[in-house]
């Protein structure tokens, strides 16, 4: 991964290449921003510029440069979250993931942690010299996941840095990073990529049809990550689960309990999560559609544009709506599957409090 291939992220892009000609890049870089933007891929680009002998900024084509695409380089070291005593089969398998394609790092556990044994691993590494003499690059990633002795460990790194090492922390939590180890940081924040970027790089680079890369682009949220996911999930399905439910909403208790009991049996919490986040995202498109009283233009800024007809007709349906609430009271059931909270509860309390604010139009 180059600079020139990383989507988007003009502004993270030139920083860092002005820095790159200035040989004045940082001991201590802190990539932070929302999931799925770039922040590996752009980290993987600097190691090619640090490590690559054969050109100022990076050649791309070198052994260093090559080494560095495939996390082969010995002055590289990347880390990431990891159980204890994770599996080297499954280590291997997210490295792979990495080296593949940095936007998305394939998930293996459910709480993996960078330990302190890793962190001393790491710091009896920079202590020495590095192997090809160009220095060292260390990446790590999830670095808010770092436990309370690793994270003590990596700032006493950063209070004395080792000579010609650059230490590259990547976090979409940076809230979550002791405030002493951010303090010693260059931050470079990551923002969320445009849904014509996603869109051109889903076509470009996945040779995905436009009509579709073009919906899974609305519905990224600004993430690769999540547009890549998306393409292995069933849209539609999840978009008919969720039209479905909002359709029962209206209909007697015993209706809606026996519609809570169907979907919290037959479907998972990943699965109930995305409706949920679909179903907010429905009401977002339903405000756009209202604010702007069906004008043409709206339908560039709708997500469900290739629902827009149902739109329509569920818009027209009812009294004016309290979008600003809806979206809270989504969101909040949304946060409360993340804490694991009792999935039935959580959409039994939703969809009562989404049926006492969707009040049926009279005279329809």
């Amino acid at each position: 991964m180059s600079f020139s291939e990383i989507i988007g992220q003009k502004r993270v892009v030139s920083i860092l290449s002005k820095i790159i000609k200035n040989q004045r890049i940082p001991h201590a870089l802190l990539f932070h921003g929302p999931v799925g933007v770039g922040k590996t891929a752009v980290a993987m680009a600097l190691a090619k510029a640090v490590l690559c002998q054969d050109a100022d900024l990076y050649c791309d084509v070198c052994s260093d440069c090559k080494r560095v695409a495939q996390l082969t380089h010995p002055d590289l070291v990347v880390l990431f979250p990891t159980p204890a005593e994770p599996k080297i089969e499954d280590v291997k398998k997210i490295r792979e993931s990495i080296v593949k394609n940095p936007y998305i790092r394939t998930e293996l556990w459910a709480k993996p942690s960078i330990s302190i044994k890793a962190i001393r691993e790491l710091k009896k590494m920079v202590s020495m010299t590095s192997y090809e003499n160009k220095g060292r690059v260390i990446i790590l990633i999830d670095a808010h996941r770092m436990t309370e002795e690793a994270s003590n460990s990596v700032l006493k790194i950063l209070e004395e840095p080792p000579k010609n090492v650059n230490l590259i922390l990547i976090t979409n939590k940076p809230n979550l990073l002791l405030s002493t180890i951010v303090s010693r940081c260059q931050q470079l924040k990551f923002d969320p990529l445009t849904p014509e970027e996603v869109e051109s790089a889903l076509i470009e680079r996945e040779q995905i049809e436009p009509e579709r890369a073009n919906i899974v682009a609305r519905m990224s949220f600004g993430s690769y990550q999540r547009a890549l996911e998306l393409l292995d999930e069933n849209i539609s399905e999840k978009q008919e689960i969720m039209i479905e439910v909002l359709r029962k909403i209206i209909r007697n208790d015993l209706d809606i309990l026996l519609m809570v009991e169907q979907l919290a049996s037959r479907l998972d919490l990943k699965m109930i999560k995305d409706v949920l986040i679909m179903m907010d995202v429905w009401f977002r498109d339903a405000m756009r559609y209202d604010r702007l009283n069906g004008d043409q233009k709206v339908t560039e800024k709708i997500i469900n544009v290739d629902r827009l007809d149902t739109l329509k007709n569920f818009i027209n349906s009812f009294e004016p709506l309290d979008y600003e609430l809806i979206h809270q009271k989504i969101e909040f059931a949304i946060q409360l599957i993340d804490r694991n909270v009792y999935v039935n509860a959580i959409l039994l309390q939703l969809i009562y409090e989404l049926k006492q604010l969707l009040r049926r139009k009279k005279h329809v």
